[in-house]
């Protein structure tokens, strides 16, 4: 019965992995915020986090590759400056605090977030080209990254107030998700927050993202830039409930 438990859990996360890729590939975001809610069917939440940190790892370098051409290095410094600094505060910050009041707090920040961008008070803000700015941004997604593993949702916020067209902000969200991913997992090893079960467990995670992202990949193609932006918008919201559920329940 146990084995047949074990097997079970594995068709979930392939599937969970399978169908993230997918999103994830298309548009660049999402990947975990599809996964996670699955996995968390069969595994417990703070299990799926780590094993969305380790199986995201491979996910963001597949990505990062497929979209390699359009990547700006001027507009992922700042937020690779501010990268390591965030993924060490999210991993200290997740031995000590429950992973519930996490979920809760970057729940608040995408509800206002998603709130002010449906009632037109934030469409049409642009951040202003600042070092400042990236470096903070970049620091905030390394700690959700490390914490919850959902660096998407503060990542997606910042797309969308650069305004950056699809494939600027895909090849701009790979590379710096492949980045955050690296640093996130060796974090978190140094932790000692895994075993070999999670180990095993992502490699299946990791089957199911690649053949979901080599068909999103390609449906992507056909996304436009307001058919982008509302995508993003729609997956802030979701991961608003999904978080929000989470956290209570």
């Amino acid at each position: 019965k146990v084995s047949m438990a074990l097997n079970w859990t594995y068709v979930v996360v392939f599937f969970a992995w399978a169908l993230g890729g997918t999103v994830g590939g298309a548009t660049g975001i999402g990947t975990v915020m599809i996964a996670m809610p699955i996995m968390t069917a069969v595994i417990s939440p703070g299990d799926a986090v780590l094993v969305s940190c380790i199986t995201g790892t491979f996910a963001s370098l597949h990505l990062a590759y497929s979209y390699r051409r359009y990547c700006s290095c001027s507009d992922l410094r700042d937020l690779t400056i501010g990268l390591i600094p965030g993924c060490i505060a999210g991993a200290w910050v997740l031995k000590i605090v429950s992973v519930r009041v996490l979920e809760l707090m970057i729940c608040a920040m995408l509800a206002l977030f998603v709130l002010l961008r449906c009632f037109r008070r934030i469409s049409a803000y642009t951040l202003p080209e600042s070092r400042l700015v990236g470096t903070a941004a970049g620091a905030i997604c390394g700690f959700v990254s490390s914490s919850v593993a959902m660096e998407g949702a503060p990542l997606g916020i910042y797309v969308l107030l650069k305004h950056w067209d699809p494939n600027r902000a895909r090849s701009n969200m790979s590379v710096f998700y492949a980045l955050s991913a690296v640093g996130t997992v060796i974090m978190q090893a140094l932790a000692g927050l895994y075993d070999f079960t999670l180990f095993r467990m992502s490699l299946f995670g990791m089957a199911g993202c690649v053949c979901g992202q080599v068909i999103g990949v390609r449906l992507g193609r056909h996304i436009n830039q307001k058919l982008f932006t509302r995508i993003i918008v729609c997956f802030l919201a979701l991961t608003t409930v999904f978080l929000f559920f989470q956290a209570i329940g």
